[in-house]
């Protein structure tokens, strides 16, 4: 116990010195304190959150859990304080609170872009007209109620293409050798289907929203735009032509539940 409470207070002196970034005090206190020094932390969390890359893990003790024939290899699991360690050797102490500071920025700005869109969002809701219809829009957190104008003939159009798109993709037009990928090796996995040359003004009505033609109630992270709806309410179709029985092999086969839509505006 004496010892790890001496390698917390050696990186907090680093890191801290003399009050020298008096700003960044709660970001490292977090940082360090965030887990018990013997907490284990995933390969991927690792990377994220110490700012290390697969070589430097390379070189740590770690956890092997799950994994075996059949299902993948184990995810390795390795010790925050030895994480800890690693990333001050790296970045010395300059680096880690350079690192630590720029990641706030990016996620204060990015809770900035979701409160602006969420305002745009609530305008859209009460500037819309009374003739229209609710859907249920499937956001990343929270279920929204919203009322939408409905969908032109062309936004329906488009909708039943991209169904029909998935459905060819997942092999809901053949039969045999469906579901069983220990066998056949022919089992789809997570569909993905691109369509370009979409407008934005076609986006957003894709989205249940045309009347934002310049997305403002939509959150930009990077070059894409991505967005969550229930399969059914995306496709504009009843849950069950989103599924598909074959008799001969007893199995089902369906979409999904839901459908994330990422959208990249055309620079032309």
């Amino acid at each position: 116990h004496n010892k790890r409470k001496a390698i917390e207070e050696k990186i907090r002196e680093k890191i801290m010195g003399d009050d020298s970034y008096p700003s960044a005090r709660d970001l490292v206190d977090d940082w360090i304190d965030g887990l018990d020094p013997y907490d284990m932390v995933s390969s991927a969390a690792a990377k994220r959150e110490y700012f290390l890359t697969a070589s430097d893990l390379a070189t740590l003790l770690y956890e092997p859990v799950g994994g075996g024939v059949g299902i993948g290899s184990a995810t390795k699991y390795y010790m925050h304080r030895h994480l800890l360690q690693t990333s001050l050797r790296k970045h010395g102490a300059d680096g880690v609170v350079k690192k630590l500071e720029a990641r706030n920025k990016r996620e204060e700005k990015k809770r900035m872009k979701e409160e602006q869109a969420e305002q745009a969002r609530k305008r859209l809701m009460a500037a819309a007209s009374t003739s229209t219809t609710e859907m249920t829009h499937i956001g990343r957190v929270t279920t929204t109620t919203i009322r939408i104008p409905r969908d032109s003939q062309e936004i329906k159009n488009l909708r039943g293409g991209l169904l029909n798109m998935v459905k060819e993709n997942m092999g809901f037009k053949t039969t045999g050798w469906i579901i069983l990928p220990y066998y056949c090796g022919r089992a789809p996995k997570n569909w993905r289907i691109e369509t370009p040359g979409i407008s934005k003004a076609t986006f957003a009505a894709l989205m249940f929203r045309p009347t934002d033609v310049d997305l403002e109630s939509f959150v930009q992270n990077g070059a894409y735009y991505t967005e969550k709806y229930r399969a059914s309410n995306f496709f504009g179709v009843d849950e069950t032509r989103l599924t598909k029985y074959f008799e001969p092999e007893y199995v089902t086969q369906k979409i999904g539940s839901s459908v994330t839509v990422r959208y990249k505006p055309s620079t032309m």
